[in-house]
């Protein structure tokens, strides 16, 4: 069928690219692989397309390209506008409302950061392909959906509490005992941990404070 339709679209142009029958049979196969599983709405898409803005029958990897439809004809923003919404909304992107969840995971693709401190010509590369790759999705039917990032625990500060009513019960002001167990908020096994254990310890001392075990 589409080669049948390039025949009519083309006329002679068509003709000159396929020579002979051999040429045609290994062509089709070709084509057959790059297209398998193709939607048949979006095969007349690209048709559609090939016919108004080529002028000679197109090669596979435009046909392909042709493939996915401009975002606008799937209700979604257009390139340009996609990319400065994502730019906008980097400062604050969980309390903005956004056109499109596909806006929204290209963005988080580039990186919010990214995209508020960089220069646009490292950024919007990475979103413009992003950003067609989740157009792609949307018009293979598919649904986007946005995971919402989990709120973080709150800090179990019990241990802490603990070395501070010890800290406290051998005498120290609580003025001195709360910054010695500070180190405590600060990730298990984490450099920053162990320095301000380290700085802890030597307070201690320093305080003549005894049978009092800094943990880990």
């Amino acid at each position: 069928m589409l080669f049948a339709r390039f025949a009519l679209i083309y006329t002679h142009r068509f003709e000159s690219a396929y020579g002979d029958e051999d040429m045609i049979t290994q062509a089709k196969r070709e084509w057959g692989y790059s297209l398998a599983g193709t939607p048949v709405h979006l095969v007349e898409q690209a048709l559609q397309r090939c016919k108004l803005e080529l002028a000679w029958p197109p090669t596979i990897a435009e046909f392909v390209r042709f493939l996915t439809p401009e975002p606008e004809s799937l209700g979604l923003p257009g390139t340009q506008q996609a990319y400065l919404e994502a730019c906008q909304n980097s400062h604050a992107p969980l309390q903005v409302q956004w056109s499109h969840p596909a806006v929204l995971l290209a963005a988080r693709e580039v990186g919010h950061f990214q995209l508020r401190s960089e220069p646009e010509r490292q950024t919007r590369p990475v979103f413009e392909q992003a950003y067609r790759d989740l157009v792609a999705r949307v018009a293979q039917g598919e649904t986007l959906e946005v995971s919402q990032p989990r709120a973080l625990p709150e800090p179990d500060l019990s241990q802490e509490q603990a070395l501070v009513d010890k800290l406290l019960a051998a005498g120290l002001a609580p003025t001195e005992a709360y910054p010695l167990a500070y180190y405590m908020e600060k990730p298990k096994g984490s450099e920053v941990r162990k320095h301000y254990r380290q700085h802890s310890q030597q307070r201690l001392e320093t305080l003549a404070v005894k049978n009092i075990e800094l943990p880990e």
